[in-house]
């Protein structure tokens, strides 16, 4: 006999108790809205990514976990090199929607292999 999958520990109380109860078709929707939702989160158009402007992208490519951005900035101290326009980088991103923004996840320099 089949037993009823967990929940997870992450998930809220009132989640973990009231998905379960719910009829199939609802489910399915349900299932259908948290596709989309991850698919909007991850799907960030370059046109969408705005940068200072002390900051280049260098490239933005679409990737399973968010979209992926390469760019070089400034750090901006006052003696540097990069504010005569020689930026520090490229480093890798990825992109991500929460809610109304945008969450950057720093990677670390872009290796040349």
């Amino acid at each position: 006999m089949s037993t009823q999958p967990s929940a997870p520990d992450s998930l809220p109380k009132y989640l973990a108790e009231g998905v379960p109860k719910q009829d199939d078709p609802t489910l399915h929707e349900l299932q259908a809205w948290i596709d989309d939702l991850l698919a909007y989160r991850q799907d960030v158009d370059a046109d969408d990514i705005d940068v200072d402007e002390d900051e280049s992208i260098e490239a933005v490519e679409d990737s399973s976990d968010g979209t992926v951005v390469i760019k070089k900035v400034s750090c901006g101290k006052d003696s540097c090199k990069c504010q005569s326009g020689e930026l520090h980088g490229p480093y890798k991103y990825t992109v991500r929607r929460r809610g109304d923004s945008l969450e950057w996840e720093y990677h670390g320099p872009v290796s040349d292999g």
